[in-house]
């Protein structure tokens, strides 16, 4: 009897073993698939960037600076790391829709735009959300913070019109990098403002473009760190390409 309770014992022990070594294997599994799921991810959204570099190599470079201050912006603002991670990929498509025919000879227009442009562009952020469809079901969200990125916090000036808390989180953040991002650096047609004025002319639009409380955090040393050391990175990149 005793020897049978040992043998027992020792088939238990063996099966437990065996069954922790499974799980294991299985945990190890799904962290590898996890991984390789990850870079195809990263490889789409790098394809995506490399066809806007394609047609507009400055907009693909404006949007990874948009996509770095939103990124330090959402920390500032308490946004969770799987929130921040869709709001990266947001900010560096956001533009996407600019690849679009339509739109070439405005973006690369040195003077001032006709009416019929400037309604025209304004729909650029609609034309971007539609491109990332295919992304929803991997960033949950990533098409309304994009289709909405140019809405005021007043609710006026773009077409759908959305207010205030009616405005992803995301879009807001992406609102006040975008513009930061476009009057800091240098373009063709104009020489770049500098930090502080930006900063100035930002907080002045708070409560009309600008979600108050967003701009708000801008006034933390270790965003007005992060935002002032990409926008002097940008300056040396826009130089070197601009020769």
């Amino acid at each position: 009897m005793a020897k049978l309770r040992e043998s027992n014992a020792r088939l238990a022990g063996a099966a437990l073993a065996g069954a922790g070594l499974v799980t294991l294997v299985w945990a190890v599994d799904a962290v590898l698939r996890s991984r390789r799921t990850d870079d195809l991810h990263r490889h789409m959204v790098e394809l995506l960037m490399r066809a806007l570099s394609a047609g507009d190599e400055a907009t693909a470079r404006h949007s990874r600076r948009v996509a770095d201050l939103s990124y330090a912006l959402a920390e500032a603002c308490g946004m969770g790391r799987r929130e921040r991670g869709t709001l990266r990929v947001a900010a560096l498509l956001h533009d996407m829709g600019k690849i679009d025919d339509r739109f070439f000879h405005i973006l690369h227009s040195c003077g001032s735009l006709s009416r019929e442009e400037r309604d025209k562009i304004k729909q650029h952020p609609h034309q971007s959300a539609y491109i990332l469809t295919p992304m929803e079901r991997i960033y949950p969200g990533i098409t309304y913070i994009v289709d909405s990125h140019r809405e005021c916090w007043d609710g006026k000036v773009y077409p759908r019109g959305l207010k205030g808390e009616e405005i992803p989180l995301e879009a807001r953040i992406i609102s006040v990098a975008d513009v930061f991002d476009a009057m800091s650096q240098p373009r063709q047609y104009k020489e770049p403002r500098s930090v502080e004025r930006v900063l100035q002319d930002i907080r002045g639009g708070a409560g009309e473009r600008f979600d108050p409380g967003v701009v708000a955090k801008l006034d933390r040393p270790d965003v007005l760190r992060a935002w002032s050391a990409i926008a002097e990175r940008g300056h040396a990149r826009e130089q070197v390409a601009a020769h």
